[in-house]
């Protein structure tokens, strides 16, 4: 099929669903200009001068606490549900975040709620009246789960293939309001589309948000939302997390279930996608998590373990040992990751805990070849047919994750099986060497947990992915491991200075080194992976929480 073929052009068919989402906007709520990037870089920052001041408040909150403020009549479904959809509607306008926008049956339903409430004294469930934002690739009634494809616009999905993490949230009260943008087919570390153009970062308009799960971390780094939901095959809850300065968890495979939601390359069983939430706190994570384990979703997908949740049985007070990877050996992170790490360090060891230097036991850029090869197993045949249906191009940032190649034959099953073994033997590798950690620490026990640059960058300007890795992210998909990301700090010009006498190892390494601006990154938030072995969530958030807990003790006493 050529662009000729098509009846509607794919331009055409994009305006329309970008005009469809303002049109479900309230017309008091439609901004008469967007102020520029350079007025109004900090979206978050804005909208708090610039909105109500009871509507702040709540979105200023946290999960918890509007959930025990519902609970106790002192805020109602429909107050909380009207402040979210508020300021979604502004950060949309400001960074084209939403790939879907249903504020009337976000109303409708708080309404419903509110009367429950009022009948009998008591929520349905612990998410009675808290809006929670979805990725674009997850099935709601009467809605498009396009992930970014102009072809898959104006197909709405029945109420028979929804997802079922959305109805175990729904459920339990959770009022869903809007669907986030992708990349086309999800396979990119930025979010852009023909559909809906580059989404910005809500923190620096002038930087991107990160990929897939961008536009969930551009609203969750506005507050649009304070808990929402991404996937993550290579980075993509990880990076917008990072980029955003929220907290981001990529469980292991298949540990939250994904039954019923929309995904490129779904069948493929290599290195599959997995859920994950993502937040402005860390308890709203923990809470979720567990809430969704406990829900028994393994009896409704027979991919997801029977796993219970299991509690950390380290105490909080407990000396703990964690690995620290300063850079992966072929990629040196900018100034303020290093500021960062060394935030971490420092922090960890005067609060009791102790750190060793983590060396790679195998080649971060063989495990970032791997996962490339695995991405363009079928050279993007699956995203070229679908462009095809409506005469779109492919975007030049799925094309550079998978690769750099776009057509031809798709490799062997052989050869998949390969990759499969391949991966297998460097689990085997990585997992052996972490147990044989045991002999570094003072604990008795291996390493509890490795600390680790989310990324090299803190984030990029949009249109450059395709000149940066997914290294950092992408290694701990192909070994399946817990990863949180952790807010630690945020880039200053006056101390993260380049360091001019630092020698690029290589051509990646020397492009990363001249790409970095203290100008142009002044204010962006800086963050860390802490990573914990295969089907230890639990353990990484307790890290997570570890490290938290430090660096605030940290700056309390400074």
């Amino acid at each position: 099929m050529t662009a000729k073929d098509i009846a509607v052009p794919y331009q055409e068919i994009a305006a329309a669903k970008r005009q469809s989402l303002l049109d479900n906007i309230p017309k008091e709520w439609i901004l008469e200009s967007i102020p520029s990037e350079k007025e109004v870089p900090n979206v978050c920052e804005y909208l708090d001068k610039f909105l109500p001041e009871e509507e702040v408040a709540i979105t200023s909150s946290t999960v918890l606490k509007l959930a025990d403020k519902i609970s106790k009549g002192e805020l109602t479904a429909s107050n909380v549900t009207k402040a979210f959809c508020h300021r979604t509607a502004l950060v949309h306008q400001m960074t084209s975040c939403c790939a879907e926008i249903f504020f009337d049956r976000a109303f409708h339903k708080a309404k419903e709620l509110d009367e429950y409430y009022a009948k009998y004294g008591k929520t349905i469930g612990p998410l009675h009246g808290i809006p929670i934002s979805l990725k674009d690739q997850f099935n709601l009634e009467g809605l498009d789960s396009a992930i970014g494809y102009i072809s898959l616009l104006n197909k709405p999905f029945p109420k028979e293939q929804e997802s079922v993490l959305a109805d175990i949230l729904s459920s339990a009260g959770a009022i869903f309001f809007v669907k986030t943008t992708v990349p086309t087919a999800m396979m990119a570390g930025d979010t852009v589309s023909n559909i809906y153009g580059y989404t910005k970062n809500s923190i620096n308009r002038k930087l991107s948000c990160g990929g897939s799960s961008g536009g969930e971390g551009c609203l969750i780094g506005a507050r649009g939302a304070l808990l929402g939901f991404g996937t993550d095959i290579g980075g993509s809850v990880r990076i917008p997390s990072a980029f955003q300065g929220i907290y981001g968890l990529r469980p292991s495979s298949h540990r939250i279930t994904y039954r019923n939601v929309t995904n490129s390359y779904c069948n493929q069983p290599v290195m599959v996608s997995v859920i994950g939430p993502m937040a402005q706190d860390l308890e709203d994570i923990k809470f979720i998590f567990k809430f969704i384990v406990e829900s028994k979703q393994y009896l409704r997908d027979p991919k997801v373990p029977p796993i219970p949740y299991r509690e950390v049985s380290l105490k909080p007070t407990d000396k703990l040992c964690f690995g620290i990877m300063k850079w992966n050996k072929y990629i040196m992170p900018h100034p303020p990751i290093l500021r960062a790490i060394e935030t971490a360090k420092t922090a960890l060891l005067k609060a009791g805990h102790e750190v060793v230097e983590w060396e790679p036991p195998v080649s971060h850029l063989d495990l970032l070849n791997l996962a490339s090869a695995i991405f363009g197993a079928d050279n993007c045949k699956e995203m070229l047919n679908e462009c095809a249906k409506s005469g779109e191009p492919l975007i030049k940032e799925d094309i550079a994750l998978c690769g750099g190649k776009a057509g031809g034959p798709s490799i062997s099953i052989e050869e998949h099986w390969e990759q499969a073994g391949l991966r297998y033997k460097y689990q085997q590798i990585y997992d052996d060497f972490w147990l044989s950690t045991k002999t570094l620490t003072t604990t008795g026990r291996p390493i509890d947990g490795l600390i680790s640059p989310s990324w090299e960058t803190c984030s990029f300007k949009s249109g450059d992915f395709p000149k940066l890795t997914t290294m950092y992210t992408s290694v701990f998909n192909v070994l399946d491991y817990s990863v949180v990301v952790t807010p630690i700090t945020k880039v200053d010009k006056k101390i993260d200075l380049i360091n001019n006498s630092y020698k690029p190892i290589n051509e990646m390494d020397k492009f990363t080194h001249e790409y970095y601006d203290p100008e142009l990154f002044d204010g962006t938030p800086v963050t860390l992976q802490v990573v914990a072995p295969r089907y230890q969530e639990e353990k990484a958030l307790f890290l997570s929480s570890t490290l938290t807990n430090a660096l605030k003790l940290n700056l309390e006493e400074k």
